[in-house]
């Protein structure tokens, strides 16, 4: 598979999530707010309407290019990747659901730096343990949105 094929696949898979999460998700999912300030669907919506842009341009900007980049080997063991990591994310937002966001968050991070190949203790637990802790209290004490 050519790096221009990938990028077209890459780039419509990321334009086609992103019209779920603007057309399905945030409508159905994110509440209206009180009817004053800012409604909480605006920074979901600007997210995901940024990262869609982007993955539109992508696919332009492959399909206006006519050089073919290099070939990328794309083999098994990368779709058995893929799929760890995709089932790890998934995996995740049950045990964040289940256990709340701190436990849920920290055990995320700390499995995907493993299946990243990072091995050192060191430098996965305070990674695991800080980062989402961090989030925790901007969410809780900064922006009055508490996470869990």
């Amino acid at each position: 598979m050519s790096e221009r094929t990938l990028d077209l696949w890459a780039g419509l898979l990321i334009v086609l999530a992103g019209l779920i999460g603007l057309l399905y998700l945030i409508p159905n999912y994110i509440g209206n707010g009180f009817g004053f300030g800012l409604s909480p669907r605006f920074f979901p919506y600007a997210c995901v309407g940024t990262i869609t842009a982007l993955g539109a341009l992508l696919c332009i900007n492959r399909l206006c290019s006519r050089v073919d980049a290099r070939r990328i080997d794309f083999s098994r063991r990368h779709l058995g990747r893929l799929l760890l990591l995709t089932g790890l994310m998934a995996g995740s937002l049950a045990l964040i659901q289940w256990l709340g966001y701190l436990a849920g968050a920290a055990l995320l991070v700390a499995t995907f730096m493993l299946a990243m190949g990072e091995r050192r203790p060191s430098r996965i637990l305070p990674t695991a343990t800080l980062w989402p802790l961090a989030l925790w209290l901007l969410f809780k004490f900064a922006l009055g949105a508490p996470l869990d």
